[in-house]
């Protein structure tokens, strides 16, 4: 007889956990400090923090590699040692490492860094409702402010539910970051904490069926997270949240949504009702692949959820566009296709044994295909006579998937190489006689012309429209501004010639427009404003010092700040004026961090630098 297998040690659940009556457990017990999985996703103190000490990571097994700390260091002949002039420097803590072959990733962690400045204020956590935060009669003008500014961004309608406040709690949630003043800021921390608690009734308790509110409340929170609390810090993990309802949404059948519209469209008769239920079903579900799709990109991860033929159908281009013409179906079908294209570039690894000439040409194959869609939406914003500010920043999506399918077609090249010592030349060896140093030139073109329209795109978004921008905007905006800057290194460093253009004044306008998009202190413009500003002060220190200092457009004089318990007209915008350069403190343990794929894949080859500083003096 077999002796009963014993039982692992078990230990107690966190005291959040306890009080909330949810599942507690740990996924990685080796990260330092041990948090359990509900209070990282809700960005909120563990106590294990204080109570467990990280276990010790498992020797390989016999005969086994030793597993990689990221997917960069598989990337054959890189090295990933630091060596090397730097770029700029970032405040990273020791110890911690960027994965630049997930750039997005890399700028995601570089603008949620700790702030010191944060010091919100302290209040008893009693709040089990709305009703207890504010009266109706502000929580009314609250969703209100949500549907006139941040709903266009969604492109449905979020269906409200006087049984279900969920969507309300998220609605609220959001819009009070336009509420200033000490009060404001209160009230924007307590309408937070009531969103955790939400979430965690939401993700991590069971409950009935899940619901269409639910499912909202998730997608809403995904683009748009908390900030200025110091738990900000610790991430506000959105895959998460909109993997979430993908998961509802599925189980709801939403992913079926477009067939029942279209087999409804073939009745002799069909229900007005029930048909434009039916369609806003199916309009939900194509938001949320979308946003998943959105926040997938240049992380490395695979979105969970996926595009029929008929979601296709149901948002295809319209043949003319008249008075009638649904906007919000446009801007899901342009943002649809350039991300499905993106997907099917990132999904083209040149593995060995891949032939390189026709990988090559797949790429080339996915770029051509995206221009369709700038194309169409190029005249957008000055042929509407609505909603032109939201076409504005769709160029932003579209120019980012290009420029994130270039980088990876970089990062192949380099990794499909055999191993080159650093400073070396490898252009010249990729497809030797197939024309691979002139497909690679090309892209680097491409690179720069991509980034530097993505730039244009943002200043041409209104500051009204762009303070209410979803979070991961902010981000591409920066890793656009964050090639400019290191091409501008290069190009004079490896050909000794200046960049031609206005990349300074683009730069500097970027990063003054980031600012006073800003809704305060912690916004995500703001973070990404003054991640921008060192950029520049890196550029404007480099050691010929022969470059003026550049200087920030003065903001407009419309800019009014609302005084505390003064009752603000909507829209409410409340922008924030870029504040003085912040010194980095002498002696602090920081790391010096670059942009790997520049100074892995281009940084090496004159040559390659070369080329682009005559291409870009044959115009």
């Amino acid at each position: 007889m077999r002796s009963p297998t014993k039982r692992a040690k078990t230990i107690q659940a966190c005291t959040s956990c306890r009080k909330h009556k949810t599942r507690c457990e740990i996924l990685d017990p080796s990260e330092s400090p041990v948090r359990c999985h509900r209070c990282k996703v809700l960005s909120i103190a563990c106590s294990y923090e204080q109570t467990q000490v990280p276990a010790a990571p498992r020797p390989p097994e016999p005969n086994q590699p030793s597993p990689r700390s990221s997917k960069s260091a598989a990337v054959p002949g890189i090295r990933f040692d630091g060596s090397g002039e730097r770029l700029w420097s970032f405040p990273i803590p020791e110890g911690q490492n960027l994965d630049w072959s997930a750039p997005m990733q890399a700028i995601h962690h570089l603008t949620t860094l700790p702030s010191t400045s944060l010091n919100p204020p302290e209040f008893v956590n009693n709040d089990l409702s709305l009703s207890m935060i504010l009266p109706e009669s502000r929580i009314d003008r609250l969703i209100e402010l949500f549907h006139a500014q941040y709903t266009p961004w969604l492109n449905f309608q979020p269906i409200r539910n006087s049984k279900n406040p969920l969507v309300d709690i998220a609605c609220s949630a959001v819009a009070a970051r336009h509420l200033d003043g000490p009060a404001g800021t209160e009230v924007r921390l307590r309408l937070q904490t009531l969103t955790r608690d939400s979430l965690a009734q939401m993700v991590f308790i069971p409950r009935p069926p899940d619901s269409l509110e639910a499912i909202q409340c998730l997608l809403i929170l995904s683009l748009w997270g908390p900030f200025g609390a110091v738990t900000e810090s610790n991430g506000w993990d959105a895959r998460f949240l909109i993997s979430a309802a993908v998961r509802m949404a599925i189980n709801l059948d939403l992913d079926r949504a477009s067939a029942v519209v279209d087999d409804m469209r073939k009745l002799a008769n069909p229900d007005v009702a029930n048909l434009a239920e039916a369609s806003e079903r199916a309009r939900l579900w194509i938001a949320l692949t979308n946003v998943e799709s959105m926040l997938c990109l240049g992380t490395g991860h695979a979105p969970s959820s996926r595009r029929t033929p008929g979601d296709y159908v149901l948002i295809q281009f319209p043949s003319a566009l008249t008075g009638g013409t649904d906007l919000r179906h446009v801007r899901l079908g342009l943002m649809a296709r350039q991300f499905e294209l993106f997907e099917e570039a990132a999904a083209m690894r040149l593995h060995p044994g891949i032939d390189k000439e026709e990988w090559s040409h797949q790429i080339k194959g996915v770029l051509e295909r995206m221009k369709n869609g700038r194309r169409l939406l190029m005249p957008l914003p000055v042929v509407l006579d609505s909603e032109q500010s939201y076409f504005h920043a769709i160029h932003i999506y579209l120019c980012i998937p290009r420029l994130l399918v270039l980088y990876h077609a970089f990062w192949e090249a380099r990794a499909s190489l055999p191993q080159i010592p650093l400073g070396q030349p490898w252009h010249d060896r990729f497809m030797p006689h197939a024309g691979g140093e002139a497909l690679l030139g090309m892209w680097g073109r491409d690179m720069i012309q991509s980034s530097e329209a993505l730039l244009v795109y943002a200043l041409s978004t209104p500051t009204q429209t762009l303070c209410t921008a979803p979070d991961t905007l902010f981000n591409m905006v920066v890793l656009a501004a964050g090639y400019v800057v290191g091409a501008k290194f290069l190009m004079r460093r490896m050909s000794g010639r200046a960049l031609l253009g206005a990349s300074d004044r683009l730069l500097a306008k970027t990063a003054a427009h980031l600012h006073r998009a800003a809704c305060g202190a912690g916004h995500a413009a703001q973070r990404c404003a003054l991640l921008v500003q060192r950029m520049i002060a890196k550029w404007e220190a480099r050691d010929d010092h022969d470059a003026a200092p550049t200087s920030y457009p003065t903001p407009p004089a419309d800019f009014n700040f609302l005084q505390p318990g003064e009752e603000p007209a909507l829209p409410v915008v409340s922008p924030t004026p870029p504040p003085p350069q912040e010194p980095v403190p002498e002696g602090s343990l920081f790391a010096d961090v670059e942009f790997m794929f520049l100074n892995t894949m281009l940084a090496d080859d004159t040559a390659f630098w070369d080329l682009l500083a005559e291409d870009q003096l044959r115009w």
